[in-house]
Parts: structure tokens; C-alpha cells; sequence
């Protein structure tokens, strides 16, 4: 894992984030978490079994790295942590205080009735792994992922065309080739500068890449969302069409014309839930959570509405696992 001890303190968290306001329980279960929950010894005899699960998956070779590092740690809940936050990255607080990852293991790794082995389910627990270890790349060096500009492309798509099935199913947006073209674009714009931290003019013919709007479309668009957004005497910064997923679902909704009573940030974070599962929500903020979703999907550990989620990115989830498996890799060894 890299070995820098801070996570970045200018990337986003979870606490950045519109839909973690709406939840103030969660500071308290993750708190609670790392401060009482058992951590499970790595150290044993019998946990040589999970390593030799998660080498004989064959999936990367960096992972089991990821599993055996000391800046991983495996929980044994004893309140299970939300989908959500089955991994998440934090400070060490009940040790060195050093950035770490923290996995919830409860019913991953178990221990056998009969005996003193472990049982492992090994689809969940290479999941976990793999974004394990985006997570930490991600808090700690996230300008190696923002230099991956194909894999960054790859993200992309998925998000965009994640983002207008969703409004699709609002709006039928889709009737209009055009329109839905908008919406990939503007989807794009959001996940490229909100959750890859990436400037607007760098984001721009990325976005355009992947929705196939003309240059004229794009200037044209990124006016009406600016203008949907402003506010006056508010501040530029406070007003960004780009701060959260509810002042970008606004803007859009006033770009695009649609409707006040079909078209919300409550009604669409509702629907995601309901297409592609509640453990995927923070997907919509935070681009580790987006990137699981996809690399779940292409280990095929059914974490979350496995099928809606292939039939909607479709190759493109593919590929972007690929490409994070082998930056995985090269990151990590």
C-alpha cells in the first residue's frame, strides 16, 4: 500500500458529501466501529487459510498484498456497519493513529462451528480488497488516478450512463437522442469535476467525448448550468452547479426543463437505491464508492443489482475494471 501516513487532506470524504449529512448516525457507527469492534488477527496459523483463498482466486496478485498489509484492517463487527461503509479509510484511532483502511468482515470472515478454521466467502472478500485498495490510493495519492486518463474515461461512461438511466426512467429523456446526449454530458461534467477533483476546463472535452456533443452544445450547456445555479450575492464557490449531488441535480433539472415534481435529489438518490441497491448511494459523491460498484460487478459478487448495473455500462464496466486491476498493480506490486 502506499506508504505515506496522511490521507490527502484536499481530496473529498465521506464527510464532504451532501448524502453524509443527511445521515449523522453514521459518524457515530464508524467511530464506534474502529474504537470497540474485535479486529481479526492476522497473525494465525488459521488466517494463512484466507490468504491462500484470496491467491487462489487469481485475480491480482497485488491483493493479497493489500490483505497482509498493516494498514489494513479486517473488523469483526459486532453491529454490522451499513453497506455503505463496509470499507472505508480512516485514522487508527485505538492504534498508531495513522491512515488506514478499515474492512467490516462480519460474515466474510468466520469462524468454523467444528473447529478453529476460517470460512471464507471469497467473492466478497476480493470486492472488499479491490477497493481496499482505490481507497487508499484514492486519499492518499489521487492525482495518480487523475493522470489515468483512460481509466478516468472508463469511470466516465460508467457514471454518466449509470446517472441517465436514472433520469431516463424520470423523464424519458431518452425519446430525444439529443436531450439524452445532454444528460450524458452534464453527468459527465459532474462526476469529472465533483468526485475526480478535476478542473472544469480539463473535464470539459472529456465529458464531450464520452456523451457526443458538439463543441457548440458543450459552451452551450455549461452557460445554462452555470446560469441555473447562480444566485446572487451568493459566492460563486457556494453556488456551483458541481458541489453536491443536490445543487447539480437542481441545475440540471432547470438546464434540461423538466419537471419540479418528477425531478428532485431525494427522488433521484431514491431511485438509484432502488436500480442498482443501497450499498451503491455513495457512488453519486465519492468516486470510491463508484469505482466498487463497478469492480464488485466484474468480480460477480452480487453485493448489489448485479445485472441492472451490466446491462446499463455494459462493456465499458469491463474495461474500467481492467484498467483499476492492473493500476493496482503498478501501485502496489
Amino acid at each position: 500500500m502506499p506508504n505515506n501516513d496522511l490521507i490527502d487532506k484536499h481530496i473529498k470524504i465521506y464527510s464532504d458529501t451532501y448524502l453524509y449529512s443527511k445521515y449523522p448516525m453514521y459518524a457515530k457507527k464508524l467511530t464506534t466501529a474502529i474504537m470497540k469492534d474485535p479486529v481479526i488477527d492476522k497473525g494465525t496459523d488459521q488466517f494463512q487459510d484466507v490468504v491462500f483463498d484470496v491467491k487462489r482466486a487469481k485475480i491480482s496478485d497485488s491483493l493479497v498484498k493489500v490483505l497482509q498489509s498493516p494498514n489494513t484492517i479486517l473488523l469483526d463487527c459486532v453491529d454490522p456497519l451499513p453497506r455503505v461503509f463496509k470499507v472505508f479509510c480512516a485514522r487508527d484511532a485505538k492504534g498508531d493513529r495513522k491512515a488506514k483502511v478499515f474492512i467490516d468482515c462480519t460474515n466474510v470472515i468466520t469462524k468454523d462451528k467444528t473447529s478453529s478454521d476460517l470460512i471464507v466467502d471469497e467473492s466478497k472478500l476480493i470486492s472488499y480488497l479491490i477497493n481496499a485498495a482505490v481507497t487508499m490510493i484514492y486519499s492518499r495519492r489521487l492525482s495518480m488516478i487523475q493522470r489515468r486518463s483512460y481509466m478516468i474515461t472508463q469511470a466516465t461512461k460508467c457514471f454518466s450512463k449509470l446517472f441517465t438511466f436514472i433520469i431516463d426512467y424520470l423523464t424519458r429523456v431518452s425519446i430525444q437522442e439529443t436531450n439524452k446526449n445532454k444528460v450524458l454530458y452534464l453527468s459527465a461534467m459532474y462526476f469529472l469535476v465533483n468526485e475526480l477533483q478535476i478542473a472544469e476546463e480539463t473535464a470539459i472535452p472529456i465529458a464531450k467525448k464520452v456523451s457526443f456533443v458538439s463543441d457548440r452544445e458543450a459552451t452551450m450547456l455549461n452557460i445554462l448550468l452555470d446560469k441555473a445555479s447562480h444566485v446572487k450575492g451568493v459566492p460563486e464557490k457556494d453556488t456551483s452547479p458541481f458541489k453536491n449531488i443536490k445543487t447539480f441535480v437542481n441545475a440540471l433539472r432547470d438546464v434540461m426543463h423538466f419537471n419540479k415534481s418528477s425531478m428532485s435529489a431525494d427522488i433521484v438518490i431514491e431511485r438509484w437505491m432502488m436500480q442498482y441497491g443501497p450499498g451503491t448511494v455513495f457512488a453519486l459523491e465519492y468516486f470510491p464508492a463508484l469505482s466498487a460498484m463497478m469492480t464488485d460487478t466484474y468480480v460477480g459478487s452480487y453485493l448489489n443489482q448485479q445485472r441492472t448495473i451490466e446491462n446499463v455500462c455494459k462493456t465499458d464496466m469491463v474495461e474500467y475494471s481492467k484498467m483499476t486491476l492492473e493500476f493496482i498493480e503498478q501501485i502496489i506490486g
